[in-house]
């Protein structure tokens, strides 16, 4: 134990962790922590309809060229998962603020809406929705998740999971309205109220956010004791714990990385599917695009609900019995989608999009957890950047690959693999090991 400043005590658990203990959140800005949980829910709310409204915008708009189109939301997705380790190096390296980065982020996010606003290029879509509104998700994203994570390190699952949830509740107002009132010819006036509305939102709550300093444990808990007692610390009971901490260099060198970022992007890619293709199926297979938006909007709440109770869930029971959970939930729903198009019940097609949006939306908390409970939680931002980015890998064949059979109508071929992959990947969870075990090799 050593006094780093007045009322300011470092201590280290049995694992050889570092907290900093004696500073409440008002002596660092004024206000609770819960003042920074709800900021960046607000701002990850924000930018939820960039990929969950805009499935729901192709379909309301009719376009010609559908398969162009949905390769701007595959790129969208490569750029929003590629920025998120960059994002988190950046933090941890040069002290990028999380003021500054949403800042920049939140401008970059309203290129999007307004490109498509005034252009019909599909190259000028691309890079001003693909790349710079991609990227500018995928900083506001990384930052906001990494934010509450350091307010709540004793939290981190659940409110992590709490935050990134507003990504799915913040689209469904947009669902809502692309549904009801987009047409080609009022394009330019939704659209640019969109990027106006996400420029103002996301900035006006990025400007009050503010990290902790490192190490910032909250007072009234006693961190050792936190550290090994199950019934302070209840995830201790059903979890593992790091045997040391590994960098992001190390840990992507280790076997259970390599099977939690094979896993990720397959779950991705069922996920994703989903999101982008539920309208498109929905109008092909003779339902309206009120149902089509019904469905997806319900798979944007659930999903956020998903994100939300998993981390509680997991503590409980565990996160890579919950993992397996997820994933076998969502492999049933994308066959279930199948199901229900090919006996047209409209109502059962709703019901297993919801159930594939709570699945796609549990597995993101769940892997957070996950990587700091095997590589440790003082790397755990950095090290679930890395992993994150798995999902741009999960776009490319979620939503890439499967817009290229959008005019010949075999989305439903899609589904089906996408159920299989993701029954295989529940399967796959049983794979993950903790990491730093000594290998043991018994006497012939």
């Amino acid at each position: 134990m050593s006094q780093s400043g007045a009322g300011v005590v470092e201590v280290r658990d049995l694992h050889g962790r570092s907290y900093r203990v004696g500073e409440r959140p008002h002596d660092i800005m004024g206000h609770s922590r819960r003042w920074m949980l709800w900021l960046t829910w607000v701002a990850m709310a924000g930018i939820g309809v960039l990929q969950y409204g805009y499935g729901v915008a192709v379909a309301a708009l009719d376009t010609a060229n559908a398969s162009g189109a949905f390769w701007v939301l595959a790129l969208w997705v490569v750029f929003q998962a590629g920025a998120a380790a960059p994002t988190a190096a950046l933090s941890h390296r040069l002290a990028l603020s999380p003021p500054r980065a949403v800042l920049l982020g939140a401008a970059l996010c309203a290129a999007g809406p307004l490109t498509l606003a005034f252009t019909d290029s599909l190259v000028l879509a691309i890079l001003g929705y693909s790349v710079l509104s991609g990227t500018g998700a995928g900083i506001v994203y990384a930052t906001c998740a990494s934010t509450i994570a350091k307010w709540y390190p004793e939290q981190r699952g659940i409110r992590v999971g709490f935050v990134t949830g507003a990504f799915g509740f913040g689209a469904v107002p947009f669902i809502a309205l692309f549904a009801a009132f987009l047409t080609p010819s009022n394009r330019a006036e939704v659209f640019a109220g969109v990027g106006v509305c996400i420029l103002l939102v996301v900035g006006a709550c990025g400007a009050l956010l503010r990290d902790p300093p490192s190490g910032w444990w909250p007072q009234d808990i006693d961190p050792k004791v936190w550290a090994v007692d199950k019934r302070v610390n209840r995830s201790l009971a059903h979890n593992v714990r790091a045997v040391r901490q590994f960098p992001p260099g190390e840990a992507v060198r280790t076997p259970a990385f390599l099977v939690m970022y094979l896993i990720l992007v397959i779950a991705a890619a069922a996920s994703l599917l989903a999101v982008a293709f539920v309208p498109i199926v929905a109008v092909h297979q003779g339902f309206s695009l009120g149902i089509g938006a019904l469905a997806v909007g319900l798979l944007a709440v659930v999903n956020g609900a998903g994100r939300s109770v998993a981390g509680r869930l997991s503590d409980r029971f565990g996160r890579r019995k919950m993992l397996s959970a997820a994933l076998l939930i969502e492999g049933c729903a994308q066959l279930g989608l199948v199901y229900s198009v090919s006996i047209g019940q409209a109502w059962a097609f709703v019901v297993f999009a919801a159930l594939s949006g709570m699945a796609g939306g549990a597995f993101y908390p769940l892997f957070a957890s996950l990587v700091a409970d095997y590589f440790g939680e003082p790397n755990a931002v950095r090290n679930f950047g890395v992993v994150y980015s798995a999902k741009l890998f999960g776009g490319l064949i979620g939503v890439g690959l499967p817009a290229l059979l959008v005019s010949s109508h075999g989305l439903l071929t899609a589904f089906v693999v996408a159920g299989l992959l993701s029954l295989l990947a529940a399967v796959m969870t049983r794979l993950i090991h903790r990491p730093g075990l000594p290998k043991v090799c018994l006497p012939r």
